[in-house]
């Protein structure tokens, strides 16, 4: 695999920051790259396939995105990146790690939630990104997109059976039915050799 991780991220600080949170004053500072790279990693990554992820990731660097590719950052992976980075940094900016230990930030016009309200919080942040993922999966993989992405559909996985976590609890079933009867229409597992399954790569 090439080295991903010299190229910017695909999304900026203050594009976490106008698309998902509340406050436009939030300072940019709180949310790092690195921040911003991990929910890649967590929640981008898996779904586009390396391949096509690291198209991404060179061509977004170099500015010479595809007309195709620059429409999907736009208007789907951008905002569902948004909202799974917002999901990754919440406690950061909530709470903060020093000499003294783990301390909230307050300002003297602000409460700290309790953690069942910051829970609650985190949960409502995470569907909504999971709602942009989805409707980023169902644009990629539409027929009306056939031939959009070549990277990712030369490089689609055959198997249903992937391994997915769920708030740190590793479930060996597949979240997104990757399968020709689930949601993306993609390949029924050990069946890429029937008709109905023309669309799998099993190379």
């Amino acid at each position: 695999m090439a080295n991903l991780r010299q190229y910017i991220p695909l999304a900026t600080a203050g594009e976490v920051i106008s698309q998902s949170f509340t406050n436009a004053n939030t300072d940019p500072y709180l949310i790092s790259n690195d921040t911003i790279v991990m929910a890649e990693l967590a929640h981008i990554k898996s779904l586009l396939g390396v391949k096509f992820y690291g198209e991404l990731k060179q061509e977004n660097n170099n500015g010479t995105l595809s007309v195709n590719n620059q429409a999907l950052m736009t208007y789907y992976l951008i905002p569902a990146l948004c909202w799974m980075t917002r999901f990754e940094v919440i406690l950061e900016i909530q709470n903060n790690s020093s000499s003294a230990g783990v301390v909230t930030n307050l300002d003297e016009f602000a409460a700290a939630v309790s953690p069942t309200e910051l829970n609650v919080y985190r949960q409502s942040t995470y569907r909504k990104g999971q709602l942009f993922l989805t409707d980023m999966m169902d644009y990629i993989n539409g027929s009306e997109q056939a031939g959009y992405f070549p990277t990712y559909d030369a490089n689609k996985g055959c198997s249903g059976n992937e391994v997915w976590k769920n708030h740190g609890i590793v479930m060996y079933d597949s979240i997104y039915d990757r399968n020709r009867y689930g949601r993306y229409g993609s390949c029924y597992n050990g069946s890429c050799n029937n008709s109905y399954n023309n669309d799998c790569n099993c190379n």
